[in-house]
């Protein structure tokens, strides 16, 4: 291309155990405000790991167009949803005038871990007939991004990425990198996880990874402390909304920032 394109950001959308809007997390946040406590979203009394983040009073029926559209969607997939149509709205979007030149990529480390525990315990307890037809589409990690696209109605380039804890950083240096090249004017980019389930407490917990801090939640988190004994999981979704400058001057976008770069490498070293 002959002039390099500049990329900035015009919106934001957070779903956190720290709040479901951008004011209310970043307030919470400056405060110091702890979002981790004992784990409700299962009886945890059998985990050495009692304690998560957790996103509280979510209500994901106020972010898809019907109820059977809920059902439909792992836990990790109405977390983005709404951090989507948040970064969405910030960003002073009703529809996209060009749907073509708009992309989606959502990504998520683990996806549908509920839905998977959930459909193993159908089939051991009632047997394989009784599994959802919806379990593979509600489980990928790719499922969060494709339904963005869809009730957004987006039909730019649409993918996921799956890079542990920094799937959310690929997801937005990638959609950055095709907006500097053409392929795009605009991207949802971001991510999400919902592990605090007891196969993916139970999981990290075996790797002895987790805090077993339960009696202190608000201060079990200390990694520069030298007693430290692990880290907090938690669950969320954090969107931004990405568009070529001209492009975001063209409707009078308030720009947050501008994003002028990025890399990735592997240490080649440890899977962990």
């Amino acid at each position: 291309m002959s002039q390099v394109r500049r990329v900035v950001i015009t919106g934001m959308g957070v779903v956190s155990p720290l709040g479901i809007d951008l004011p209310t997390f970043w307030s919470n946040l400056v405060e110091g405000r702890s979002g981790v406590d004992r784990i409700t979203l299962f009886d945890p009394a059998q985990s050495d790991c009692q304690i998560a983040g957790e996103v509280k009073d979510f209500e994901p029926a106020k972010y898809f167009k019907t109820p059977k559209d809920v059902r439909r969607a792992d836990r990790y997939a109405q977390l983005v949803m709404a951090a989507s149509k948040l970064a969405w709205e910030d960003a002073g979007l009703t529809e996209a005038k060009d749907p073509e030149r708009i992309g989606v990529m959502l990504g998520s480390g683990i996806g549908g871990l509920r839905t998977l525990e959930d459909q193993h315990t159908n089939m051991m307890t009632k047997g394989p007939g009784r599994i959802s037809p919806f379990m593979i589409p509600m489980m990928i990690s790719n499922m969060g991004s494709g339904l963005v696209s869809m009730d957004l109605g987006l039909q730019g380039p649409n993918f996921a990425t799956v890079s542990a804890c920094a799937t959310s950083a690929h997801s937005i240096g990638e959609a950055w990198r095709m907006i500097r090249d053409g392929d795009a004017e605009g991207f949802l980019a971001g991510g999400s996880e919902a592990a605090v389930t007891p196969l993916g407490i139970g999981g990290f917990a075996a790797m002895k990874a987790l805090s077993t801090r339960n009696d202190e939640p608000t201060k079990a988190s200390r990694p520069f402390d030298r007693d430290r004994d692990g880290f907090i999981m938690g669950e969320g979704a954090g969107v931004v909304f990405l568009e070529e400058l001209e492009h975001a001057r063209s409707r009078g976008a308030r720009i947050y920032g501008e994003l002028v770069g990025y890399g990735l490498t592997a240490d080649a070293f440890h899977m962990s």
